[in-house]
Order: C-alpha cells, then structure tokens, then sequence
C-alpha cells in the first residue's frame, strides 16, 4: 500500500501549494472536495499543471493524484484510514462541513488499529485547531472520543504562497491548471504533533509559531490590506500597480516600520531578518504574473476591520509594544472608507456609518472606543483628507 496525504480541498491553496509539497515527499494526494467537476478530472487525467509565476516561470506536472467527492463520507473514511497525513484548506466557513466526515474517518482509523494521525489546517483563521478539534469532538462515539482525540494532532500551518484566484477564462481552458508563486516555506506548530510528524518538503516545524502567526498577519495580510484599500482608493486594478504609486508605497512603508518594530520588540525577531522579510514580501507584491487585484484584495472589510484582525489587530499590537500606530490609523481610515457595491461587507460598513455615525459604527466594527488615543488618531486621518491621503513618511 503506497503512503498518501487526504487534502481536504481542491482549490487553490490545496492544488497551487500543498500537494506540490506532498507529491515531492513521494505522497500520493486524495483530493475531497464537494466541486464534482474538479473531482471529475483529477480522477480522469491524474495530473494537472501548476505554472510557477515570476522571475524564473516554470510549469510543474503534479502527478500522482485522485479526488473523492466529499459527499461520500465511507469513502474519504477509508482514505484517511490508509492516509499518513490528512491536510485541511477549505476556508473557515467550511470546517463545520467536513468535520463530520473527518471524524468518521478517524473513528474508522481508530477502529482498525492504525498508529495516530496528524491533521494539518492550512486554513486563515487564527483559532482554526481549536475550532476543528471541537466539531470533530461533536461527531465522535463518545464511548472512545477521548482516546480518538488524544490520538490526532490538530496542527496549525502559516500559508504565505500568493495563488492568485482563477479567472473565468483560465477555468474554461483548464478546470485544473492552477497559477501561484515560487515560495515555498509552510511554518507549522511543533507543539501540536502527535506521534512524530513525517518530513514533507517545505514543512517548518517550529516552536516559535505563534510569532509566526503574528508576522505573517501583521506584516503579510496587514501589507496586503493596505494595498488592498488604498489602490481602490487610487483606482488601481491590481496590486503591483498600487505599490508602484509613490503615495501607496509611502504609507505603505510606514505601516510595515510600525509593525515591524512591535513584531521585534514582542517577539525579539532579529532587525535585520525582519527587514529582509519585508523586502521578500514587497518584491512578492511586484509580481505582475499573479495578477492580484486591489478588489479581491480589499475584499470583507468587517472582517478585516476586526479588533483581531490584521488592521486594528495590528494598531493594538504596537499600541502593546510602546509604537504609536499613526501610519496604521491612515490605513483604517483607507478600510472604513473602501466602497464596493459588489461586496456585501464592504456595503455593510458603510450602512453603520451611515446610520450609525463614525464614531460608533468604528465601535461596532473595530472595538475602538471614541476616547481612546487610537480612534483620536482615525479622527485626524478622516479630517485630513477627503479622498486620498497626502501621507508623507516621518
């Protein structure tokens, strides 16, 4: 019987990224996913291309693939039975859905005798592991819950690969041919393994990951919001096109010397290594071949303006840390004022602002009280420009 990886989830994160890195540690990938014409194709052809974008392209052949449609849930339980690694990317809205199925997979696993498994979450949600594990708790016999629990590991990934999403066209020409960047680098929480963990090319087991998880939302997702809110704001299309705009870059280097000053002061990163992250990180974002977009990329501002999230989080995290998070308010400000008559959160931000006011619909939607030094900073922002903002770098 050969080794295999259940990557629950065949969209981009699970075809541009993960089963690159399990199909080159020799593992065979069982895709489930409910979207019956991927599951169609991979089981017909087996392999599908995905195009490295950027400075040096290449196509890369996965091979060694088959899907499961995730309504048969005997039959994903027999796959995660045989499985050495089960792998998570469904989007957070999803866990609930396949929770019973990985349950069953496990109690079925738990039934035959198998050694313990580890369920990697590469899904962008800070408390993903905790939220699975109690879903999964919901499903299992609870005459053998707690020994099934104790024998898997729920184990949290930090995914940075940019898989930009595909386009109409691009489905129309090949359901299953995925574009993504070259970066390759999946941090994972050490502490949460069980029985060992098997090496898989790309797989960074740390036991530092909470400081990952922070710069990774504070300096990726946070850079990647900003561009996000202030090219809309320039009219830009896509991102690489508002990080060339002088005014974007400027603000935009501001906020990151915030951040990346509180990141070092938290978690004592090295100055240096820092900085050359954030150099990787903007020269990520000059990659046209990924065709981002400003919109996709400001996408959900409730949840973005959440008081834990990668803006207001971000503001909360210097304000910890003794950094005043000037640059930041420009960015809230850039996140409050974002319209898209497309995007029903966008359209929800501004109903509470307008019916609610500024002040309390920041409340609501950011946990930022109107006496606080930070909603004093948003103020000023708002006051100081009516369209886009003239921020010059101190």
């Amino acid at each position: 019987m050969g080794r295999s990886a259940v990557q629950f989830g065949a969209g981009n994160i699970g075809r541009g990224f993960l089963a690159q890195l399990f199909t080159e540690s020799g593992l065979e990938v069982v895709f489930v996913d409910v979207a019956a014409p991927l599951v169609e194709a991979l089981n017909a052809r087996r392999s599908y291309p995905l195009h490295i974008v950027g400075e040096n392209p290449e196509t890369v052949t996965i091979r060694n693939v088959r899907a499961v449609h995730g309504a048969d849930r005997e039959a994903v339980a027999r796959e995660i039975v045989q499985a050495e690694i089960v792998c998570t990317a469904v989007g957070a809205s999803a866990l609930a859905h396949i929770a019973p199925t990985l349950a069953a997979g496990l109690a079925a696993r738990y039934s035959a005798g198998c050694r313990p498994v580890n369920v990697l979450l590469c899904e962008n949600l800070h408390d993903a592991t905790s939220r699975l594990g109690a879903l999964v708790r919901e499903h299992l016999p609870a005459s053998s819950r707690e020994v099934i629990l104790a024998r898997t590991g729920f184990v949290q990934a930090v995914v940075s690969r940019m898989v930009p999403i595909q386009t109409e066209k691009e489905r129309q020409e090949d359901v299953l041919a995925v574009r993504a960047e070259a970066y390759k680098h999946l941090p994972v929480d050490a502490s949460a393994f069980v029985d060992g963990f098997p090496t898989i090319v790309g797989v960074e087991p740390t036991d530092q990951f909470q400081a990952m998880v922070e710069r990774k939302l504070y300096t990726h997702n946070c850079a990647h919001a900003v561009l996000g809110y202030l090219g809309c704001m320039a009219d830009c299309q896509y991102g690489y096109e508002a990080l060339a705009d002088v005014r974007i870059a400027s603000l935009l280097r501001a906020v990151l010397a915030e951040t990346s000053e509180a990141l070092i002061r938290k978690h004592a990163f090295s100055r240096e290594l820092q900085e050359a992250h954030v150099q990787d990180l903007l020269a990520r974002f000059r990659n046209r071949a990924l065709g981002d977009t400003c919109l996709r990329l400001a996408r959900d501002p409730m949840r973005k303006l959440a008081s834990d999230d990668r803006l207001v989080g971000a503001a909360r995290l210097c304000e910890s840390q003794g950094v005043e998070p000037r640059a930041i308010a420009w960015a809230i400000v850039a996140a409050l004022r974002h319209v898209d008559a497309n995007d029903p959160s966008s359209c929800e931000v501004q109903r509470l602002i307008r019916e609610m006011g500024r002040d309390a619909a920041m409340e609501r939607i950011c946990g930022i009280k109107p006496a606080e030094p930070l909603a004093a900073l948003i103020r000023e922002a708002f006051d100081a420009t009516d369209s886009f903002p003239a921020w010059k770098a101190q």
